[in-house]
């Protein structure tokens, strides 16, 4: 009973990557180009405890949905340790450290995670 459950899951798990390989090899000899990336920008100031979590709901929600994704973290002059979350997410592919005056091409979203003075 086992072995039939992995030689299940081997099949399954090959014929998505037939799949997917297959896929990607029309994509490419009808020259259909990436789906366009929506770019988010993440507002930080003192945003150390929220900012991971976001950056994982947005990976997560691009993963799911197929679309690339691109997230620039723009920090405020945090006091905290937001700058340092913040060079640690820039050694990935998808997040890139930006100063606010820089501009960006494609679909912005602009996300708030400053924590306002009390």
């Amino acid at each position: 009973m086992e072995e039939l459950v992995v030689w299940l899951l081997a099949a399954f798990g090959c014929s998505s990557l037939l799949l997917m390989i297959a896929e990607s090899w029309i994509r490419q000899m009808n020259g259909v180009a990436e789906l366009p990336s929506v770019h988010y920008r993440l507002l930080l100031r003192d945003s150390e405890q929220v900012l991971e979590q976001a950056v994982r709901k947005l990976l997560f929600r691009s993963y799911w949905s197929g679309k690339p994704i691109r997230i620039t973290l723009i920090d405020e002059g945090s006091v905290d340790d937001t700058p340092q979350i913040c060079t640690v997410l820039d050694r990935y592919p998808h997040c890139h450290l930006m100063d606010w005056q820089e501009g960006a091409a494609g679909t912005i979203v602009t996300i708030d995670l400053r924590q306002h003075e009390k």
